[in-house]
């Protein structure tokens, strides 16, 4: 009798086994046809070294212009691609991007997929089949017949989401320009361009001479002085060595040039923060594209965790300053630097 219950308990584990098998595979089956199509929203990448000088002008012009941001679709460049990234935020998104892109001279982009991605929020999210199953059911009470129900307890070694950022920079007294979006933006370069086109070199002693002397000095004045001083002074930007001259002469101190080989924050802060804790800040180049020009800014603060805070005249005018530059690691990669300080 007891064999015969084991062999007739045995018979019934395979029939709903194959009645398992038979059930999953029918209703793959039936849902191969069904699932809906996922189209890209993005383009392929391709190297920005393979650009024409035109392309290139197109694509540092709208540099210029990010990060940028609003109800349809937001605007950044991405490090980590080489490529200025469109998020369509709307189902209006690209149309609207297309308008902006129009109305500040760089509708080029839209026809040179090598330049600009486009994304979008659309994701395929498969839903799971949530259908009653006897024969499924049947075999997960046989399989765990006699376990028990348990505790219900999560287990002790998951790791928590990492917290929100709480990095806050050390406020300071000193005085903020941007060279675009702003009343300074339109002002004329000596040679050729508006101070929103190539005024960072201009616009970051202004920053420090308004900081250091007064706020007699703004963007205005300082590139009136370089025209004086004849200077160079165009579309093709500004000097190091004029701005460190221009500071000099009116008559704050600097260092000599510490130069880099094109590298990222990680690897240059420590020399920099020496300075930084003995009272200087620091006249920075750095690049922030592979392909792209240079870019000046002020370092005025390195925290113990290696966040570069600085008066950025272009990247920071969208916040209170000032702006964490490693908010686009690995970019900047710095070139050169000298030190300042009344």
């Amino acid at each position: 009798m007891k064999k015969t219950i084991i062999i007739a308990s045995s018979i019934l584990l395979v029939l709903l086994l194959v009645l398992f098998i038979f059930s999953r595979f029918k209703k793959q089956g039936g849902n191969i046809n069904e699932l809906p199509s996922v189209t890209p929203t993005t383009v392929p990448l391709t190297n920005l070294n393979l650009l024409t000088e035109s392309d290139k002008n197109v694509f540092n012009r709208a540099l210029l212009l990010t990060p940028y941001e609003d109800e349809n679709f937001s605007f950044d460049y991405s490090p980590e691609t080489d490529q200025l990234v469109v998020h369509e935020k709307t189902p209006q998104g690209r149309d609207k991007f297309t308008e902006w892109a129009n109305m500040n001279s760089v509708s080029e982009l839209i026809n040179i997929p090598n330049l600009v991605t486009f994304t979008g929020q659309s994701t395929f999210n498969p839903t799971l089949d949530t259908k009653f199953n006897p024969a499924i059911e049947f075999l997960n009470i046989l399989m765990n017949f006699g376990r028990g129900s348990g505790d219900l307890k999560a287990p002790d070694n998951i790791n928590p989401q990492n917290p929100p950022s709480t990095i806050s920079p050390q406020l300071s007294d000193f005085t903020y320009y941007a060279q675009c979006d702003s009343e300074y933006a339109e002002l004329p370069l000596p040679s050729g361009c508006n101070n929103c086109n190539a005024g960072c070199g201009p616009t970051t002693v202004a920053m420090i001479a308004a900081s250091y002397l007064g706020q007699n000095y703004n963007p205005q004045t300082i590139i009136g002085k370089y025209q004086t001083l004849g200077y160079e002074l165009s579309c093709a930007g500004s000097s190091y060595i004029d701005a460190k001259s221009l500071l000099e002469s009116l008559g704050l101190k600097t260092t000599d040039y510490l130069v880099f080989n094109y590298e990222p924050a990680d690897i240059i802060t420590s020399d920099l923060k020496k300075f930084i804790d003995a009272g200087w800040t620091f006249f920075t180049l750095a690049n922030f594209t592979d392909t792209g020009g240079g870019h000046y800014f002020w370092v005025t603060d390195i925290d113990n965790q290696g966040n570069v805070w600085a008066y950025d005249p272009l990247y920071g005018r969208f916040q209170a300053p000032p702006y964490n530059e490693n908010d686009r690691y690995p970019f900047p990669k710095y070139r050169l630097a000298f030190g300042v300080k009344k």
